[in-house]
């Protein structure tokens, strides 16, 4: 591996033939947006490997986040010889947010080349992967593991529970039906770690009535998001009493969002014109497929808190997407994920401020003015009053703030499962068992 890699990886990611959903992640880059769009070439973009060890990197200006960016993949090298002997996809990337991956030519079994601890060895998509330690990794490898078995099919989830019972898996990510009897049952191989995500309600801005924002905080005022989603959720996931920045990331501040109070909730309510919900309209609640139990929770705490009837409906995630990007329904849950390890992802390149059409020149100028500071704690400082912006003028309420739970057999040791939800598979130690 060489700099010449990187070049050539974040270039190809730019490139418009390519179609990466994820290329707007590196317009920090001098020339990359050009580029992107078809105004400017290759050679106009500010990357080069200078030499075999040192890549050069030009940006438009300073990014305070940038370096945090790079560990992104859509940053990882890609071996151009291998791309280019056996040809690529295009219009589709393996970085899309579908996390289905693509159809690349040059990354099936056997063509596929990697410098990290492991190395494909067969693929059944949507089915399962097994992956054999690299003999030719360079790393410090710590752990004793030769060959990782990955099921990827998830449907049956009390299937799935059978067989870490019957000790057919060492390791299992859990969905919210079956952790409770999980973990009743396995206490002790229980883990629960944050996931850098956040689910929200978010509301269309752009009309009546969530265009004025009395009706947006009456109804975050009106919301218990901690006894109330405690119970639905079950701790599966964590209620949020901070921001849009979730726990685990810099820029994360407990205590920003509005409290629950129904009272002040119907008093806001009234101010808007709608005393106890009298003349309220009718609307409209879209959630993916898998959340009816939360979408009755809400429809339920606004009839109580409010006096308002919510209209709910769930499609297939893809669907769901498709919806948002295209015609957002009046309100929504949806989550966001980080990118990258820093507020800038979540408050100035989600898409909240797409999908709610919210706009507050005091947010643009703060989260502006944070991205191109040097300084982390002058950074952090504008940030929790963007945040804190957000959640006063009730774009969204958050909900919940991800986690990880999974269970671990006791025979399974140094298994360090990173914020993002990363699985470092090379320092795991299987005992005997």
């Amino acid at each position: 591996m060489t700099a010449g890699d990187f070049e050539y990886a974040w270039k190809r990611v730019l490139d418009p033939v390519i179609g990466s959903p994820m290329a707007s992640l590196l317009y920090d880059i001098k020339g990359a947006r050009a580029f992107h769009r078809g105004e400017a070439g290759r050679e106009d973009v500010g990357v080069w490997a200078i030499d075999e060890h040192t890549l050069m990197v030009e940006l438009e200006g300073p990014s305070g986040y940038f370096l945090q960016l790079l560990a992104n993949l859509i940053c990882y090298p890609l071996p151009r010889h291998v791309v280019e002997a056996h040809g690529e996809a295009t219009s589709a990337s393996p970085s899309s947010r579908s996390g289905r991956g693509s159809a690349e030519p040059w990354a099936e079994v056997g063509k596929m080349v990697t410098n990290g601890p492991f190395q494909l060895e067969a693929w059944q998509r949507g089915e399962s992967m097994v992956l054999a330690r690299n003999p030719r990794y360079h790393g410090r490898f710590r752990g004793n593991i030769q060959r990782v078995e990955l099921s990827l099919r998830c449907e049956d989830w009390s299937a799935i529970l059978d067989m870490y019972e019957a000790d057919g898996l060492d390791v299992v990510h859990l969905l919210l039906p079956v952790v409770d009897p999980a973990r009743q049952r396995h206490p002790g191989e229980y883990m629960s770690r944050p996931l850098l995500f956040t689910r929200y309600v978010g509301f269309y801005t752009s009309q009546p009535p969530f265009d004025d924002v009395r009706v947006r905080r009456a109804f975050a005022l009106a919301t218990d998001r901690e006894t109330g989603l405690e119970v639905i959720l079950r701790g599966y996931e964590g209620p949020a009493t901070g921001g849009l920045v979730p726990p685990g990331m810099p820029g994360h501040f407990p205590g920003i969002g509005l409290a629950y109070d129904p009272e002040e909730a119907q008093q806001v309510l009234a101010e808007a014109g709608y005393p106890k919900g009298h003349g309220f309209p009718l609307m409209d609640l879209l959630l993916p497929q898998g959340w009816e139990a939360l979408a009755e929770y809400l429809a339920a705490q606004w009839r109580e808190n409010l006096g308002v009837e919510i209209r709910w409906e769930t499609m297939e995630w893809a669907a769901f997407l498709n919806t948002l990007e295209r015609d957002p329904p009046p309100m929504f849950v949806a989550r966001w994920s980080a990118d990258y390890p820093d507020p800038d992802n979540f408050l100035r390149a989600s898409s909240v401020r797409p999908h709610t059409r919210w706009r507050n020149e005091a947010y643009d100028k703060l989260v502006e003015e944070a991205r191109r500071l040097m300084d982390q704690g002058e950074r952090m400082t504008l940030y929790r009053q963007a945040d804190r912006l957000l959640m006063e003028e009730a774009a969204i309420v958050p909900l919940c703030y991800g986690r990880v739970r999974i269970f671990v057999k006791p025979w399974v040791k140094n298994l360090p499962i990173g914020p993002p939800g990363d699985w470092f598979w090379k320092d795991v130690i299987i005992e005997p068992h």
